[in-house]
């Protein structure tokens, strides 16, 4: 449900950053750092919009991989964990029955 949420919002996103660039047919001079374009609004909307969502993924993938190893990385640690306590709950169980006769 969430996804279907998401991919909703940014449908709509696109659909009204589609609809305002359709609207600005102005030439406009884009000074970067290394050279100068001249640029419809639109254009240059669509590709300074086009290029924070592409960052925004990639930095957020990159976040999330970073999560999913920690937690793959904790979770056999946990595993580990709980093993050993398992087996020393079994030998003092047999501790304790050793006693107990």
């Amino acid at each position: 449900m969430k996804f279907v949420i998401l991919f909703l919002f940014i449908a709509i996103i696109f659909a009204i950053s589609i609809a305002l660039g359709s609207a600005n047919d102005q030439i406009v001079t884009f000074n970067y750092l290394l050279a100068k374009s001249e640029l419809r609004l639109s254009v240059l909307l669509a590709i300074l919009f086009g290029s924070g969502f592409l960052v925004g993924w990639i930095l957020t993938g990159i976040f999330f991989i970073k999560l999913k190893l920690q937690h793959s990385s904790t979770k056999r640690k946990l595993n580990k964990l709980q093993k050993k306590y398992d087996e020393d709950m079994a030998e003092q169980q047999k501790i304790n029955l050793t006693q107990i006769n």
